[in-house]
């Protein structure tokens, strides 16, 4: 027997077509509608199966499994059980391409492009060729189906299948399945694109931002003056460990103090704006919503400045006993109104902060190696987060017209 089974699907050609299209419409209209909203693609999914099940086709079981563009993922299954209900999405991390239970899984050979593999369990000589297949057979399943699913871009997913009913899927099922399927796949790539785009804006601009070019700010210019906590943040001596260590040893090390930024600062409602070599500029907006507001975005920097030096004191120990080189940060803290908006040529646009506020957090930020410590806050800022703050005094900085008043906590951090 070989993967598609020639000897049944094969009889869903010429003469089941017009019966299968007839019989899928209900479903293609649904597909046409749901085309037209936003919806979740768990919410699809489940959908297009509860349709399915609606013209009589026996499902108990199905999953999709789409390839992604993401960080942290590799793929992305969604789990349709009749029993439980509902859909839901299993993420795959990457290098799950390499283990066993991929390798092992029709779903690779459909994603490579083999054809649609069946396995009519009902049958007494169906191979159980795959521990999919055993699982299901055990699961007292009578048939099971993964079909490809192509996308305009090449990418083919995989859709599957599986039933419980006594005598499976017959021969008009298959047909309809694979009548409704492009009318699927159509709408699942929509979906998947506005997905991808998203998640690609977010990891690279901020959840915030991202929001904003997908509503459609784009234009160069499109900016606002907005009120904002500003942090700012660098590894001290970074120009000499970059020519003391290896550059992968550089990188692992910069992949480490970013996590640990990103966790505090994102963890407590700020966003990171942009990564500059060792350092980052991050945003607490406050919208202009009054002291209160201003305060409490105080409140949440000065939470993840603290979070982020007690967990970097932590990675430096880990490091120590290591033996790797180990290494400072610097922070430095203000609040101020900035323009935050889309500024660069013509067709290469930056989403990102400027103004006097953003200056002086940068100069501030300079004092850490000279005073010795790690974090250092403004007079601005000191006032609205309201804790113990103990004065450094007043330093010129570079570009700044007049001194400035700097701040640390009372019980510095080292």
């Amino acid at each position: 027997m070989t993967l598609a089974d020639p000897g049944r699907d094969s009889l869903q050609a010429a003469e089941l077509r017009p019966q299968a299209r007839l019989k899928a419409q209900p479903v293609i209209d649904w597909l046409t509608d749901m085309g037209m909203r936003r919806s979740r693609i768990t919410m699809l999914h489940d959908g297009f199966v509860r349709q399915l099940t609606a013209i009589g086709i026996p499902i108990d079981r199905s999953t999709l499994h789409l390839p992604q563009l993401h960080p942290q993922m590799r793929a992305v299954t969604v789990l349709w059980e009749a029993e439980a209900g509902g859909a839901m999405e299993i993420p795959r991390a990457h290098g799950v391409e390499r283990t066993d239970f991929f390798m092992a899984s029709p779903v690779r050979l459909v994603n490579e492009g083999g054809p649609a593999i069946r396995r009519r369990l009902c049958e007494p000589d169906c191979p159980i060729d795959f521990p999919i297949v055993e699982d299901l057979h055990a699961a007292a399943y009578s048939d099971y189906t993964a079909r490809p699913l192509p996308f305009s871009n090449k990418q083919i997913n995989t859709i599957t299948f599986a039933s419980k009913s006594e005598s499976g899927f017959d021969d008009l099922d298959i047909a309809t399945i694979d009548a409704c399927l492009p009318a699927f796949a159509t709408v699942l790539e929509l979906r998947n694109v506005y997905r991808t785009a998203r998640t690609l804006l977010q990891t690279y601009i901020g959840a915030r931002t991202s929001d904003r070019l997908l509503s459609g700010t784009v234009k160069r210019g499109d900016v606002e003056q907005i009120s904002a906590v500003l942090l700012c943040s660098d590894v001290r001596g970074f120009t000499a460990l970059s020519e003391a260590l290896p550059m992968q040893e550089i990188v692992e090390l910069l992949d480490e103090y970013f996590e640990i930024m990103g966790t505090a600062i994102v963890g407590t409602g700020g966003e990171i704006l942009k990564f500059i070599g060792d350092g980052l500029l991050a945003i607490y907006p406050t919208d202009h919503q009054g002291e209160t507001a201003t305060d409490s975005a105080c409140a949440a920097a000065m939470d993840a400045a603290q979070q982020a030096l007690e967990n970097i004191g932590k990675l430096q120990e880990r490091r120590r006993a290591a033996g790797l080189q180990t290494y400072g940060i610097g922070m430095a803290l203000h609040v101020g109104e900035v323009m935050y908006g889309n500024i660069g040529a013509a067709d290469r646009l930056d989403f990102t902060v400027i103004g006097p506020a953003v200056n002086l957090v940068s100069r501030i930020e300079g004092l850490n190696g000279t005073l010795g410590l790690s974090l250092i806050y403004s007079a601005a800022f000191a006032k609205h987060w309201g804790g113990e703050s103990r004065s450094l005094g007043v330093h010129p900085l570079k570009g700044i017209a007049e001194a400035q008043e700097v701040f640390t906590l009372a019980d510095p951090p080292a």
